[in-house]
């Protein structure tokens, strides 16, 4: 069984479900079923003595974001727009990053903490030293 169009009938074709798909892409009610990522997140942007640090919780019920039900990595931390991996122990409900010894409270906690150390991040990229192994 095959079947053939003329030329009218498959630009007719055609243009019907281009139009059906412009139609139902811009229906009101599908703006409230699909959000974006910048919805699916909350932002806390504070300043510590003159550095600016962000901390964004992910809404989204991301699998990645639990690791074995014991840690959790919903939220990052931003320190001068570099990000700093931290994760949050469901146990003890305390916060850890690879850069610094111990628990802490908060991500609050965290970039105080960074700040006071006086770390800093290299601007561009870091060339290493050919003579040095």
């Amino acid at each position: 069984m095959s079947f053939s169009f003329s030329r009218r009938q498959f630009l007719s074709l055609i243009s019907f479900v281009g139009i059906g798909t412009v139609v139902a892409g811009s229906a009101p009610f599908l703006g409230n079923l699909l959000v974006s990522k910048a919805e699916a997140q909350e932002i806390s942007e504070e300043v510590y003595k003159g550095r600016k640090y962000r901390i964004v919780t992910n809404q989204t019920q991301d699998p990645t974001g639990n690791i074995n039900n014991t840690f959790d990595t919903s939220k990052q931390l931003f320190l001068d727009d570099k990000e700093i991996r931290i994760i949050r122990n469901n146990q003890t409900d305390k916060y850890m990053t690879p850069l610094l010894f111990g628990e802490f409270n908060s991500p609050d906690e965290i970039a105080k903490r960074l700040i006071d150390q006086g770390i800093k991040f290299p601007i561009g990229e870091v060339k290493l030293d050919p003579n040095v192994d």
